[in-house]
């Protein structure tokens, strides 16, 4: 690529947060103002034409590993003049590791036996010429520079739907499917372009909507890693308002896990060293994803995704998709869940053997609580020991043997045995949508086994409203044979090591018997008024304390921190289930507090035995029958804080129910300096 056509791609972005100081914003915190009177909840629905494959069985497969650029490869020079292009980059030079992703169409993907087109990322160093829909798994080194080099030249089928972004309806119409960016969810690093800015639009390469030209159409990706920065599993996707979910639910993501470096040791460090042997050898990553798709032959042996469709049913015209005519599948069946791309794979183990399982839930709205069961009456179950959640290792338990293996899943609580206990392990446990958890798996005596989405009353679950996903996961096969090395679970003093790096705690006190005082409250609900006959929502219908998305740029942010304050979080829903994330700084959740519906009011904290680090929570909530009416109250609440460190810039907060956040349900939030209000150069 030439220096001019590197210019024209990159465009021009002057309204970009970053050469902007003037946020000073009150923080406009708005009466809850309870609904009452509307009809009972309508959240958006699966589409029609979705079809279930069940055949499983094949050996679980990992996704394969991003390829790390040389300095002398074509893309990396590429990179690199565009870097050189982004203001203040002028004398950059190429990160420690640079991978490259290509956000594109592809017209082959096998997904469980059938052909799919559809949006995917593709590694164009891999030289893969058969990669699963799932994206390639990105390794960062924390305290090194990572970057990522993104082009794009999606096609979709179907008519695309741009909307400039300072008109109010991109806040909560879908639209622009064929335009991206990228979000590193999770990692502690810079809103700041280049690095986890999601206020950035890519357009495609074959987009030549007048609307989209100035936009770039390639983006050098640059993450400065602090040298603390916690080792763990993370994962990237796209963040393009309005398209989130349209990228996201056809298989557009994958995971990213942090490396320590080399000499400065951490957890996963500290396993694999004698005696407990948990080394990469023993990890698998495991991406969860549900991926619709409409029939596109007579055979129903191939499949295309249809974004429109997939936020508001119906077909689109041939004309329009690739000269193919769609038809539906099984109109009341929800897409399976896949992981890595498979349908139900199986785990080999051998007797006594640990693996550790890096679950990714790269779903737009599937919640999960993975449980064992036994398929061929085999006894006793495997052990499972949740180690990590949100990509941050767990923090020990006051009161819990030193020297027992930690944390070990118990789901036979009930909440009237020990309320606290509960719902520690009901926190630890669910994996909502954007969630990760790593569990440790141990079986002691061979047999035949699934891990499945437990349902309701058969383990602790923070889900309530919402019923979780109860599809098979994966298969695990336990042989009679021992395992040749030795290992042994990390006991839970091995969770207190120094070594460990987790970020740095808000300044809360956890010592007495009340919880810190709320610093800001946010109300999430789902507005079933403003839904049509035929589902579509005619107005905004996912609120944020009663605000939608506002993505004109030169608007202030619609919630401001201050970097070295600590906020106090209370979050509730009012109906609907919906899932918590902010980006940039992970918070420690604290407490649940359930809702009394008799009295209306909130009851006494369940505080949880030990925060809990996370960047993504669940919380539900729904109406109630009052004669003839409906009233629409708080569900459980969660209480959470974090402290604003080391960066300022803007970014956003949102439901990550990607529908949800599509249709507005999402806003913008900056960090400032105290003492000038403005953001620090990059």
């Amino acid at each position: 690529m030439t220096n001019e056509s590197i210019d024209t791609a990159l465009g021009t972005r002057s309204d970009h947060p970053a050469a902007r100081t003037d946020r000073w914003h009150v923080n406009r915190r708005q009466a809850l103002g309870l609904l009452a009177g509307l009809a009972g909840s309508t959240a958006l629905s699966w589409p029609h034409g979705l079809h279930a494959k069940t055949k499983g069985g094949a050996a679980l497969k990992s996704p394969p590993a991003g390829t790390l650029l040389t300095a002398k490869s074509d893309l990396a020079k590429e990179y690199l003049k565009a870097l050189k292009r982004v203001p203040g980059f002028g004398g950059a030079s190429l990160p420690d590791r640079l991978f490259a992703l290509a956000s594109t169409t592809r017209r082959d993907a096998d997904l469980y036996g059938i052909a799919l087109t559809a949006p995917a990322y593709l590694d164009p160093a891999s030289g893969d010429t058969a990669p699963p829909v799932v994206g390639p798994t990105l390794e960062f080194v924390r305290g090194d520079v990572n970057g990522v080099y993104l082009t794009n030249d999606i096609t979709i089928c179907g008519t695309d739907h741009n909307i400039v972004m300072t008109s109010p309806q991109s806040g909560w119409r879908p639209h622009g499917y064929t335009t991206t960016n990228l979000h590193t969810h999770g990692l502690h690093v810079t809103p700041q372009a280049p690095s986890d800015d999601v206020l950035l639009s890519i357009r495609s390469g074959a987009d030549t909507d007048p609307m989209m030209i100035a936009q770039p159409k390639l983006y050098p990706y640059r993450y400065q890693m602090p040298g603390d920065h916690p080792v763990g599993t993370f994962w990237y996707h796209p963040h393009k308002h309005g398209a989130v979910a349209s990228q996201v639910g056809p298989g557009m993501s994958g995971a990213l896990i942090v490396r320590s470096q080399d000499g400065k040791p951490d957890f996963d460090d500290l396993i694999a060293a004698a005696p407990y042997n948990i080394t990469r050898s023993d990890e698998e990553i495991l991406v969860l994803q549900t991926i619709p798709y409409y029939f596109s032959n007579a055979e129903e042996t191939e499949g295309v995704f249809y974004p429109a469709g997939y936020y508001v049913k119906g077909a689109p015209d041939p004309s329009t998709c690739y000269g193919l005519t769609l038809t539906e599948g099984d109109a009341t069946t929800e897409p399976p869940t896949t992981v890595n791309g498979q349908r139900i794979p199986t785990l080999s183990l051998a007797k006594g053997q640990i693996r550790r399982l890096r679950f990714v839930n790269a779903t737009n709205g599937q919640t999960y609580v993975p449980k064992l069961r036994a398929t061929d009456g085999s006894t006793p179950l495997p052990g499972l020991y949740a180690v990590a959640v949100d990509g941050i290792t767990l923090l020990p338990m006051p009161g819990a043997p030193a020297d027992q293996p930690y944390f070990k899943v118990d789901q036979g609580l009930r909440e009237g045995d020990d309320p606290s206990l509960y719902w520690t392990t009901a926190e630890i446990i669910t994996l909502a949508p954007g969630q990760r958890l790593d569990l440790l798996i141990q079986a002691d005596a061979p047999g035949q086994f699934e891990l499945y989405g437990a349902t309701a009353g058969e383990s602790p679950m923070v889900t309530e409203v919402d019923d979780p996903n109860t599809d098979t996961l994966i298969r695990i096969d336990v042989g009679d044979t021992a395992h040749d090395t030795p290992q042994s679970l990390p006991p839970m003093s091995l969770f207190a090591a120094p070594e460990i790096q987790r970020p740095v705690p808000p300044e809360v006190d956890l010592t007495g018997a009340n919880l810190p005082p709320a610093t800001r409250s946010l109300e999430f609900k789902t507005v079933d008024a403003a839904f049509n006959a035929s589902g579509v929502p005619t107005y905004p219908a996912f609120l944020i304390n009663d605000q939608y998305f506002d993505g004109n740029l030169d608007d202030p942010a619609q919630i401001q921190l201050y970097k070295g304050d600590t906020d106090v979080w209370n979050l509730f829903s009012t109906n609907d289930a919906h899932i918590f994330h902010i980006h940039i700084n992970s918070f420690q959740a604290l407490a649940r507090v359930p809702y009394d519906k008799v009295n209306r009011v909130y009851a006494a904290p369940i505080p949880y035995r030990f925060p809990i680090w996370r960047d993504t929570i669940y919380f539900d909530g729904g109406p109630i029958k009052d004669s003839e009416e409906t009233t629409f109250l708080p569900g459980t609440m969660v209480v959470m804080a974090s402290k604003q460190v080391d960066f300022t810039g803007e970014f956003v907060l949102h439901c990550h129910n990607l529908f949800h956040e599509d249709n507005g349900m999402m806003v913008t939030v900056s960090i400032l300096d105290p003492a000038t209000g403005a953001l620090d150069p990059t």
